[in-house]
């Protein structure tokens, strides 16, 4: 908008201002010091004169004045975790839903970088999945666990792509000592990983239950359940990490698999633009 203007037109809209300015502040010509007015004779002169500059100030401060840009809204898509929906009619689940998302758009960037990791782990895992008829929705919990890092080692102990425990591991077989940890090992890992899917599957009769069983412990869901009097993951009162998981993993899955469907809410938009000249404010200044 400055380039239609023109600087010179712009200069000249402010310069009364300036001017008024000049006239509050500016000793007169030949004064060494600022005039020493008598406030009787001069309040009424020196509030009009404020009030006129504030006035232009005002004016060109609206001009100028950054406008928030409202963000886009996230698609609301039908989604489900191994045939189970995600029921988007619930309120509170509409919210978490938006909650994921909305972390994960700063990390956005990094999709890319994600993709190629998973390009290549997703052919290692999937025939073990299909071995133990276990749903290929899990191809996303190393996702969620690990953001496919071979060597990622939580706070807790748990390690590898799976971010297995080391009671857990060794429970299923796998070897972890001081030299040798079979949970960065790929294929043992995530044999051991599918194994222990499909007893935590013989065990609950639901896959949504089995991933929030795999993040808070199998004890903690057979206890919760036993309180509740339904076996709805949505509606269970969870710990918060828990209670978020598998959002989480759903938010893996498609932002890896349908990508473009959610390229306008992932995709940064610029936060401010500036208000082009109103007419009332160019006459207001002129």
């Amino acid at each position: 908008m400055f380039k239609k203007v023109g600087f010179p037109f712009l200069m000249a809209l402010i310069r009364p201002a300036v001017t008024v300015a000049a006239k509050l502040i500016a000793p007169g010509i030949g004064s060494s010091a600022l005039p020493n007015f008598h406030a009787s004779k001069s309040s009424a002169v020196s509030q009009s004169d404020a009030t006129t500059l504030a006035n232009h100030r005002a004016d060109i401060s609206a001009i100028l004045k950054p406008v928030s840009l409202s963000s886009p809204e996230l698609p609301l898509l039908d989604v489900d975790f191994c045939g189970e929906c995600l029921p988007l009619d619930q309120t509170d689940v509409v919210d978490r839903w938006k909650h994921v998302f909305s972390l994960f758009r700063t990390h956005a960037s990094d999709l890319g970088n994600l993709r190629q990791r998973a390009d290549a782990f997703f052919p290692i895992i999937d025939p073990i999945l299909e071995k133990y008829d276990i749903p290929d929705d899990f191809r996303y919990i190393p996702l969620a666990e690990s953001a496919l890092q071979p060597k990622a080692i939580s706070r807790a102990g748990a390690a590898g792509y799976w971010q297995l425990m080391p009671g857990t591991a060794r429970a299923l077989g796998l070897k972890v000592s001081g030299r040798t940890d079979e949970r960065f090992n790929v294929l043992k890992a995530t044999d051991a990983a599918c194994r222990y899917l499909r007893k935590l599957y013989d065990q609950l009769g639901s896959w949504s239950l089995v991933a929030a069983a795999y993040n808070a412990g199998p004890g903690y869901m057979k206890n919760q359940l036993k309180r509740d009097d339904h076996r709805d993951y949505y509606r269970m009162t969870l710990p918060r990490e828990t209670r978020y998981y598998l959002y989480r993993v759903l938010l893996y899955k498609e932002v890896m698999s349908r990508p473009d469907d959610y390229s306008s809410f992932l995709t940064p938009v610029q936060q401010t633009a500036y208000q082009p000249f109103s007419r009332l404010a160019v006459e207001r200044i002129s």
